[in-house]
């Protein structure tokens, strides 16, 4: 899998996510987390049942993605989505 490049990997708001202590020691703790918050933010756009796919998913370890949960990465992109949708995304 490629190395994300993306300037998401900087952003502040993926500090607040939770460690990827589920993942300690497997290759998933890699996964980047504002890849994750993209995906699940253009599936809840789509109106695509909320399935994150670590698979497809870059991985990372800079900055204030490093070693953060992919899956809450995918769950807050998916909310920010949901609300999106709904209009109350500010």
């Amino acid at each position: 899998m490629a190395w994300c490049k993306k300037s998401h990997r900087k952003d502040p708001k993926f500090k607040n996510l939770k460690f990827s202590e589920e993942f300690f020691g497997e290759p998933e703790r890699w996964k980047c987390a504002g890849c994750a918050y993209d995906q699940g933010f253009n599936d809840a756009k789509a109106g695509l049942p909320n399935n994150p796919r670590l698979n497809e998913l870059d991985q990372s370890q800079a900055s204030a993605v490093r070693h953060r949960s992919p899956i809450e990465g995918y769950n807050m992109g998916y909310n920010d989505g949901l609300k999106c949708n709904s209009h109350d995304f500010i």
